[in-house]
Order: C-alpha cells, then sequence, then structure tokens
C-alpha cells in the first residue's frame, strides 16, 4: 500500500477497487461473495463492519492486497468531512462541461447525472471511474468524497479533516474586466508625451494580477503529474537563463 491511502478506511479502497476494475457494486459485490445490500452497508453505514464473517475479511484482504488484520482495523474508520460530491462535480464543470456534453463524455445518462448534481444520489464505482478521468482528477479522492457524502446523506457526523487531506477546491474562472476605452494622446505646448497618469498604472496592474490568476487556476485543474512537469519545466528554464 502506499503512503497516501495510509489513513483510508476500508470502505474508500473498496469502493476505489471497483472504480479500478470498472465495475458496479452489484457486480462487485459478486466478486466478494456477497449482496449489493449487503456491501452497501459495509460502504455507507458506520457500524456494520463489525459484524463481517471471516470468509469476507480475507476475501477482501486479497483483493486490496493487505493482511486480513488490517482489513478489521481499516473497517472501524470513516472518511474525513469534505466537500460533498456534488459541489465537487458542479466545480469541475465549470467552464469546461455542459451537463449535456459531460454525458457524452462519460456515457452517463442525463437523469444519473442530474442526480448527481442535485446530491440526490452518487455514482456507482463504473460511473465514478468515468468522471474521474473525463475531468482528470484523482480516482482515490472522487472514491473518498463519494463515501463521505454517503455517509453525511445517512446523518453519520464525520471528523475534520486535516487541512493537508482536503479536496483542493476548484476556484472559479474571474469574468474578464472590459478594457478601458482609448484616449487621444496629449501632449505638452513643445510636442513632448506628457508622463501617463497613476490611474493607467493601476490598470496595467489590474490587467497583469487577472493573467496571473488565471493562469494559476488553469495550473490547479491539471493532473498531479502535469502540475509537476509543468513546475520542472520552468525549473529547468530558469536553470538555463542563470
Amino acid at each position: 500500500m502506499s503512503t497516501s491511502d495510509e489513513k483510508l478506511p476500508l470502505s474508500v479502497l473498496l469502493f476505489h477497487a471497483a472504480m479500478q476494475r470498472r465495475m458496479s457494486l452489484a457486480d462487485f459485490a459478486a466478486v466478494l461473495g456477497l449482496s449489493v445490500a449487503t456491501l452497501r452497508s459495509y460502504l455507507f453505514e458506520a457500524g456494520s463492519r463489525s459484524r463481517m464473517r471471516s470468509k469476507t475479511v480475507e476475501q477482501m484482504a486479497e483483493i486490496l492486497n493487505i493482511p486480513a488484520n488490517e482489513v478489521r482495523e481499516r473497517a472501524e474508520l470513516i472518511p474525513y468531512d469534505d466537500q460533498l460530491f456534488s459541489e465537487w462535480l458542479k466545480a469541475h464543470m465549470q467552464g469546461r462541461f455542459t451537463r449535456a456534453s459531460l454525458c457524452t463524455a462519460t456515457k452517463i445518462s442525463d437523469s444519473a447525472m442530474k442526480n448527481y448534481l442535485n446530491g440526490q444520489t452518487t455514482p456507482d464505482p463504473d460511473n465514478a471511474i468515468r468522471l474521474a478521468e473525463v475531468l482528470d482528477a484523482d480516482s482515490l479522492t472522487v472514491a473518498r468524497l463519494i463515501i463521505a457524502s454517503e455517509l453525511r446523506r445517512r446523518g453519520v457526523e464525520l471528523p475534520s479533516a486535516p487541512r493537508h487531506e482536503r479536496a483542493v477546491p476548484v476556484e472559479p474562472m474571474p469574468e474578464p474586466k472590459p478594457e478601458p476605452a482609448s484616449t487621444p494622446t496629449a501632449t505638452t505646448v513643445d510636442g513632448a508625451t506628457p508622463t501617463p497618469k497613476s490611474d493607467t498604472v493601476i490598470d496595467e496592474a489590474t490587467i497583469n494580477a487577472y493573467n496571473e490568476q488565471r493562469l494559476l487556476n488553469l495550473w490547479r485543474r491539471l493532473h498531479p503529474q502535469g502540475r509537476r512537469a509543468t513546475l520542472t519545466y520552468i525549473a529547468s528554464l530558469l536553470a538555463e537563463g542563470m
């Protein structure tokens, strides 16, 4: 297991394993030898995991490639409180996809997508992995947000997340400011161009700040590997200029 999922609950790891296999909960339950209702209770009902049979624990340990005793330890954990999946989905669609275009890209029905966006339901693992891939999102984060959202919907109180473990919100793109109307260049009696007034300097600073913020927002939307590659490229350019 990697350090990134060291503290993740069993429910999140199971849901993510189903995502990686592109399975619905019903199909994944069959792999585990469980009914879909039983699997849902293990994923979305706090306290039900203590009733797992030894055979079920061993099957989960094999699928997750972790020891059986770790399965039982992780079964006692619940995810941190975080952004609702519906809010996360809306933020990642903004400026990139409409509901119709995202349905087309993911091959998810419009009625299902509408329910995801309204927070009425969350996607099964097979649809969740499609959303993660199309939106260039970390699949483990998507699994964690779905489990946490379902637990909250059932009235389970979740612990607060440490700052470094919270999902990074996607900031909305700022609206571009209208360019100031051009005015004729004034000249002095001797024909020299006068020094620009301070409000012109402020306008340029505002535009520069907007461009920097826009680039930062675009960079934040990159996949983590893309962000690291961008930083590496910038570092190499700085090294060449020294």
